[in-house]
């Protein structure tokens, strides 16, 4: 079949149901990661002029005629306002401090009532932007709300993160925005990430169908092995590093001119019988790729789940927000109670929000007496069920159901909004294959006990790791490396096992690399200021007594073409470690100052408002990648820290700290990732 029918016939199904694109991430690195292939594959497969970030220059508070762009801005403001200015873009980055007035709040005296709305929120932001254009020179008809990376979050719904991608004749720039942070109604942080002046022509002299073409060669791909076509082809435009620049340096060039831009052609899909989705980016005027990577992130009704992982003892527990088959179609409430209507009641597992497959067979249990439907518990792993519920009434299919449903709703209760909170997830159980998990783009997937693995399925780390990946890529801020993913994916383990070990008896007897008593994939505890191991850093990512990713080439890539590196271009499950712990080190002081419940719950505040507009851990500043004595901080717009700190805001000012500022700069320091110098904790 010619590659023209193909993409043609395949181009409306993708059309119609577009997978948000990720970044890939499993929950343990390849079996051999000391492979690698020449030098000039990756280079061929990622490019390094594409790994083009801000280079920032911070002026303290108080500076108010320091810069041209911001003059006007103070006069109108105060200048009780900290400015770190990208010099690439000749633009400001991060714009944070005292705040100002944009919506009725208790950070304010405005005046109003009723709900507001995204719209109402994005016409204020543009009348602010048109009263001060030279503030982020940008044209405003060049800024397209993103609505998928603009949230209202919180349970009180105060905090607002609002971002406009940046377009050329209507193709968007990847990564480039303008956002904006409002908390308690004010305007507290701002800035311009990645925007530059576009020049590169936006007529393509490749096609969509060559492109296609040059991915599937690149690949070693025919037609008649694609299964699906996941994205048949969308037109970019791609910032880039100046020629002759490398990555992880500081921009020494002119102001506004550090960022060049190509035009390329983005497309995913996947072949029939593997696992992978390929994602490339193909230039569009030359035809060369310029990436290619795997999008897959690789990680009352009862029934018997275990709490933690497959060497507990099962515990029977309601099965919430489950489906119920009973005269009509009822649902379960979080206790997996429902009201029974006489006759047959029957369960399959495709609860309202999570759906569990199971490859060892269907689920379905019945009762017509009680209404009382028990999966019931039992013994051994993989396929083995309690002997009634269905072939697929297994460990792995209950134990999922129950973890992936509560933290749905969980993460519900801060994100109301969110579609894909309020849609229903696939869960794949009982794969036949061992030692890993995946998150693919659209479901959660698990494999199978076997050489010397659990079953992924039965370590509730591990899917709520994988679960973690789906989040965040449907919350509008998507890890944009994989040091970061992997930390996203462990964050969101521990905070709800409580636990820095990451999927205990992940193998059975054998403990992670460096670790003392873990036999999961990482202890984040470990190489945390609680750890018995050098402090995870980037001072310290190579020493022998931590976290030790120089054991893995550097910059590395898997699998032959796909890079897997965190910021500094180390391993990224490896690199992980820095900002995991770091996140773990804060846990541990919120539970100091404030009690184990209110603690935790303090640290679930703060991650989940925060995951919209987080993108990346921590950033290389000066000093290149594979470099221990870099330069690296948390100053950059979408980096953890300063995004914390937004969402920890509670008086619509950043200028007089945040109730747990301090605490964030102390865990965030101690791994070497904070900004600038320590804030005042209000509580």
């Amino acid at each position: 079949m010619p590659i023209q029918s193909l993409t043609k016939r395949l181009s409306v199904l993708a059309a119609a149901s577009l997978l948000a694109p990720t970044l890939a991430f499993a929950i343990e690195p390849p079996a051999d990661p000391e492979i690698t292939r020449a030098a000039i594959f990756s280079a061929e497969f990622s490019s390094p002029e594409l790994e083009v970030q801000p280079s920032l220059v911070t002026l303290p508070r108080g500076q108010a005629n320091a810069l041209e762009h911001t003059r006007r801005f103070f006069a109108h403001h105060s200048d009780d306002w900290e400015v770190r200015f990208d010099t690439r873009g000749n633009r400001p980055n991060v714009i944070e401090g005292v705040g100002v007035p944009l919506l009725p709040g208790r950070g304010n005296s405005l005046a109003g009532d009723g709900e507001v709305t995204l719209a109402d929120v994005e016409a204020r932001l543009r009348g602010f932007m048109d009263e001060l254009p030279e503030l982020l020179a940008v044209s405003q008809d060049q800024l397209r709300l993103n609505a998928s990376a603009s949230a209202n979050v919180g349970p009180d719904r105060q905090l607002w993160f609002v971002e406009f991608q940046q377009v050329r004749d209507s193709i968007p720039v990847d990564g480039a925005s303008v956002y904006f942070r409002i908390n308690e109604g004010n305007i507290i942080q701002f800035g311009a990430e990645r925007i530059g002046d576009v020049h590169v022509s936006t007529r393509a002299q490749v096609t969509r169908e060559e492109a296609f073409a040059a991915a599937l060669k690149a690949v070693g791909a025919r037609v008649s092995e694609i299964s699906e076509v996941v994205n048949a082809g969308e037109l970019k435009i791609f910032p880039a590093l100046t020629l002759g620049e490398r990555p992880g340096e500081r921009y020494n060039g002119s102001a506004g001119r550090g960022y060049r831009h190509l035009l390329g052609w983005e497309l995913a899909f996947r072949r029939t019988g593997d696992d992978t989705t390929y994602q490339a980016v193909v230039n569009a005027h030359n035809g060369k790729v310029l990436r290619l990577v795997d999008l897959n992130d690789y990680a009352q009704v009862t029934g018997g789940i275990y709490p933690q992982t497959n060497t507990d003892t099962e515990v029977v527990r309601g099965f919430p927000f489950a489906n119920v088959s009973n005269g009509t179609t009822k649902v379960t409430d979080a206790g997996g109670n429902y009201t029974y209507g006489g006759g047959t009641a029957t369960v399959t597992l495709n609860g309202r929000y999570i759906r569990m497959t199971d490859n060892c067979g269907a689920i379905s249990k019945s009762d017509s007496s009680t209404g009382n439907i028990a999966f019931g518990t039992s013994g051994g792993t993989n396929c083995t069920t309690p002997g009634s519920g269905g072939a697929g009434n297994t460990h792995a299919s209950r134990t999922g159901y129950y973890h992936l449903t509560n933290i749905n709703r969980k993460a519900a209760g801060y994100l109301p909004g969110n579609t894909w909170l309020n849609g229903t997830l696939t869960s794949n159980m009982n794969i036949n294959s061992t030692c890993n998990a995946f998150w693919n783009g659209s479901t959660v997937n698990f494999y199978r006990s076997g050489g010397g693995c659990s079953n992924t399925g039965e370590i509730a780390a591990v899917f709520l790791h994988e679960w973690g990946h789906g989040m965040d890529t449907n919350s509008g801020g998507a890890a944009s490396d994989k040091g970061t993913g992997e930390a996203v994916g462990d964050t969101f383990a521990f905070l709800e096992t409580k636990s820095g070990c990451i999927g205990p008896n992940f193998r059975p007897g054998v403990n992670c690399t460096n670790c003392t008593n873990c036999t999961g994939v990482r202890d984040v505890k470990e190489f945390s200021l609680q750890g018995t191991k050098t402090i995870a850093r980037p001072s310290t990512i190579a020493d022998n007594n931590g976290i030790n990713c120089d054991r893995y080439a550097c910059p590395y890539n898997v699998n032959f073409f796909s890079p897997y590196q965190g910021p500094m271009g180390y391993q990224g499950h490896c690199e992980s470690h820095i900002a995991s712990s770091a996140n773990w080190d804060l846990a541990q002081a919120l539970v100091a100052r404030y009690g184990t419940t209110a603690g935790w719950a303090a640290m679930d505040a703060i991650w989940y408002k925060s995951l919209t507009p987080s993108k990346s851990a921590y950033r290389v500043a000066s000093g290149g990648k594979c470099n221990p004595n870099a330069v690296v901080d948390g100053c950059g717009s979408s980096n953890w820290y300063t995004v914390f700190l937004a969402a920890d805001d509670n008086d619509g000012n950043l200028s007089n700290g945040t109730p747990n500022a301090c605490r964030i700069w102390d865990a965030f320091n101690a791994h070497g990732i904070s900004c600038g110098s320590r804030p005042v904790c209000t509580q």
